[in-house]
C-alpha cells in the first residue's frame, strides 16, 4: 500500500501551506466578476464567497475524519473503495482519470493567458506554453516529492502575501469608482447563480488537497486536521478580503462587468502598469498550484493501480527517487492533452460536473464507515452529520443550477459513469477466465 511505500514528509504547517499553494491559483483574480454578476449585489456576492467557504469547511471536516481513519494516499478513491466496494471505487477512479488532469490543465492555461498579457500570444502558442509548464513541473514531481512540496509551500506563502498587498493597496484607495456599464438584466437569476457557484467552488477546489497525500504526512491524526482546517482558514480569509477590496475600488457595477477584476482594481489604484503587475502575480500563483497538483493529482492514479483497478505499472514507486513516477508522468501526459484541446472556461465547466457528484458520494462514505466500524478515535467531525449534510446540499445545489443554466451539461455529467460502467463490466468479464484457472 502507498502508506508503507512512500516516505512521510509533511508536517502540519507544510501541509497547510501545501493546501494554500494548491488552492489559490488564478480563480480569485478571474471569477469575482462572474460571481458578482450572478449574485446581483455586493452583500449577496460576499455571502456567496462566505457560503462557499462554509461548504468547503464542512467538506474539510469530512475529509479530516476519513483521512485520519484511512491514512492512505488517494483520498476520495480510497474512501469510496473502502465504503462501497470495487465497482464505485472504479467509477470514481475513472472520473479522476479525466477530472484530475482537467484541473491541472485549467490552471496551466490560466498561466498562459496571463503570460500573454505581457508577451502577446495567439491561441496555439498559449496551449503549447501551458503544456510546457505542465511537463516541467510534472517532471520535477516525478523526480522529487520534497522539492515539489517546497515549491508549493513557498508559493503558498507568496500568494498570501501578494493578496494581502493587493487588498491593502485597494483599501487605501480614496478616489471615486471608475465608470462602468450596468450589469445585464438577467443578474441574480438561477441561470446566473449556477455558473457563479461553480466558479466559487472552483476557487476553493484544492482545500482538501493534503488529504490526497495522507500516506505521506507525519502523524496523520494530528497533521491532517490541522493542515486541512488551517489551510482553509487562510484561503477563505484571503478570498473574502480580496473581494471586499475589489468592491471598494470598482463598486458593484465595476466588479460585475469585469473579466479582469484584479487588473482593473490595481489599475484604478496605482495606474496603467497594473495589468503587468497582476499578470506576474497570477503567473507565480498558478505555477505554485500546478506544482502542487502534479504531486496530489497523480495519487489518484496510484491507489487504483495498487488495488488492481488500473494497470499495475502505474503503482510502481521509483526506487531512486521514492516517488510514484509512472503515475506522475501518466497524469502529466493526460493533462497536457487536455490543455492542448481547449480554453479555461470550457475545462472548468466540464471538470465541475464530472467531479463534484462523485465527491459527494465519496464523502457520504463517512456514514457507511461509522455504521460499520464505529466513530473513529483519531478525529471525528463535530456536529455529525450536519457538516456532511451541508456539504452534499451545496454540491447538489451547484449541480442543479448548472444543469438549469445549460441542460446539455447533463450529458457531460452522465458520460463518465456510463463509460466507466462499460469499462468495468468489460474488465470483469475478461478477468473471469484467468481467475477460474
Amino acid at each position: 500500500m502507498t502508506t508503507d511505500r512512500l516516505p512521510r514528509l509533511l508536517g502540519p504547517i507544510s501541509a497547510a501551506l501545501f493546501t494554500v499553494g494548491w488552492t489559490i491559483g488564478s480563480a480569485v483574480f478571474r471569477v469575482p466578476g462572474q460571481v458578482a454578476s450572478g449574485a446581483g449585489s455586493i452583500s449577496a456576492s460576499l455571502m456567496l464567497w462566505i457560503g462557499g467557504g462554509v461548504v468547503a469547511l464542512c467538506g474539510a471536516y469530512c475529509y479530516a475524519e476519513l483521512s485520519v481513519r484511512l491514512p492512505r494516499s488517494g483520498s476520495e478513491y480510497v474512501y469510496t473503495y473502502t465504503a462501497y466496494g470495487p465497482f464505485l471505487g472504479f467509477l470514481i477512479a475513472w472520473a479522476t482519470l479525466f477530472g484530475a488532469p482537467m484541473a491541472v490543465a485549467a490552471v496551466a492555461r490560466a498561466f498562459a493567458d496571463y503570460f500573454s498579457v505581457i508577451w502577446p500570444l495567439g491561441e496555439m502558442p498559449r496551449r503549447l506554453l501551458a503544456a510546457s509548464v505542465i511537463a516541467m513541473l510534472g517532471g520535477i514531481a516525478a523526480l522529487s516529492t520534497l522539492t515539489s512540496t517546497r515549491i508549493a509551500g513557498l508559493a503558498g506563502v507568496g500568494k498570501l502575501l501578494a493578496l494581502l498587498a493587493l487588498a491593502l493597496t485597494a483599501l487605501l484607495f480614496t478616489g471615486t469608482h471608475p465608470v462602468a456599464a450596468p450589469p445585464p438584466p438577467s443578474v441574480g437569476g438561477l441561470a446566473a447563480l449556477g455558473p457563479a457557484f461553480v466558479a466559487i467552488l472552483w476557487a476553493y477546489d484544492g482545500y482538501a488537497s493534503v488529504a490526497g497525500l495522507a500516506g505521506e504526512v507525519r502523524t496523520p491524526q494530528r497533521t491532517l486536521p490541522i493542515g486541512l482546517l488551517l489551510g482553509l482558514g487562510f484561503i477563505a480569509t484571503a478570498y473574502v478580503g480580496t473581494n471586499i477590496a475589489y468592491f471598494h475600488v470598482l463598486g458593484f457595477n465595476g466588479v460585475a462587468t469585469s473579466e479582469t477584476v484584479a487588473a482593473q482594481t490595481l489599475g484604478a489604484a496605482i495606474g496603467p502598469r497594473a495589468a503587468q503587475v497582476i499578470a506576474v502575480l497570477v503567473m507565480c500563483s498558478t505555477l505554485g498550484t500546478v506544482a502542487a497538483q502534479c504531486i496530489g493529482q497523480s495519487r489518484y492514479y496510484l491507489a487504483p493501480a495498487e488495488d488492481g483497478l488500473f494497470p499495475r505499472w502505474l503503482a510502481r514507486v521509483w526506487p531512486r527517487t521514492q516517488t510514484p513516477g509512472n503515475a506522475v508522468l501518466a497524469m502529466t501526459v493526460v493533462a497536457m492533452a487536455f490543455v492542448l484541446s481547449g480554453g479555461y472556461s470550457a475545462i472548468i465547466g466540464a471538470y465541475a460536473l464530472v467531479w463534484y457528484p462523485f465527491l459527494a458520494v465519496a464523502l457520504f462514505g463517512t456514514v457507511i464507515l461509522r455504521r460499520r466500524n464505529g466513530v473513529p478515535t483519531g478525529f471525528s467531525m463535530p456536529l455529525y452529520p450536519l457538516p456532511l449534510i451541508v456539504f452534499i446540499a451545496g454540491i447538489a445545489a451547484m449541480c442543479v443550477a448548472s444543469v438549469a443554466a445549460d441542460p446539455k451539461a447533463l450529458l457531460v455529467a452522465l458520460f463518465v459513469p456510463a463509460t466507466g460502467s462499460v469499462v468495468y463490466a468489460a474488465g470483469r468479464r475478461l478477468s473471469r477466465p484467468a481467475s477460474g484457472r
